[in-house]
């Protein structure tokens, strides 16, 4: 059987972190300043009007990139160590997390929402995949992830975070088709609820 290449964690978990700050930070330079904004007098009404459009899906996947910095860390505190796969698996998140940033700035545009919506949701969506994913790895194949939990009970809260993360994603894409707004309310709503910790990981 081959041996596995066991990995220290820091150094993956310090590069994630600098990954997901420049996401965040990318974010907030996609807004946009009026093309009139040295030529006019605006008041402060004419700038949140062009503000609040763009702020709304910034706000939403600064959340949603959050809550993943956050049970990313808790993850972590849990390995041992990290492994090949896991490592892969890491960056494969990472890339996804990547893709909610262009149709953030297109949705903040104000034109083809619906458009942008989908765009946006699919992102959403593939970020839920490979989390679940690099979690599932983690805990039930890698070896490395430490808990007093029963394996029922890790299958049991594994098969609830399917159901609130992909699911609420397909969920959404088809809210699209009645009214965008609801399906980024969806999942503002759901991500809302992974800010509080759990109290036994």
């Amino acid at each position: 059987m081959k041996k596995k290449h066991i990995i220290d964690k820091a150094r993956l978990e310090n590069f994630s972190d600098g990954v997901i700050a420049i996401l965040i930070t990318i974010l907030v330079m996609a807004f946009e300043i009026p093309e009139d904004f040295l030529t006019k007098e605006y008041s402060i009404f004419e700038l949140l009007e062009n503000l609040i459009p763009q702020l709304i899906p910034y706000a939403i996947s600064f959340l949603v990139i959050a809550v993943h910095l956050f049970n990313h860390h808790l993850l972590f505190s849990k390995m041992k160590a990290v492994d090949t796969p896991f490592i892969w698996l890491n960056l494969l998140f990472l890339f996804s997390l990547s893709l909610i940033v262009y149709p953030t700035a297109l949705l903040g545009q104000g034109h083809n929402q619906e458009t942008a919506t989908m765009l946006l949701v699919g992102a959403y969506f593939i970020k839920a995949v490979t989390f679940r994913w690099l979690h599932y790895y983690a805990i039930f194949k890698s070896g490395l992830y430490k808990t007093e939990r029963t394996v029922k009970e890790l299958r049991k809260e594994d098969i609830i975070s399917w159901l609130k993360g992909p699911l609420i994603e397909v969920i959404a894409f088809f809210l699209i088709f009645i009214n965008f707004k609801l399906a980024l309310g969806l999942i503002f709503v759901v991500t809302l609820t992974y800010i509080i910790p759990p109290k036994k990981m």
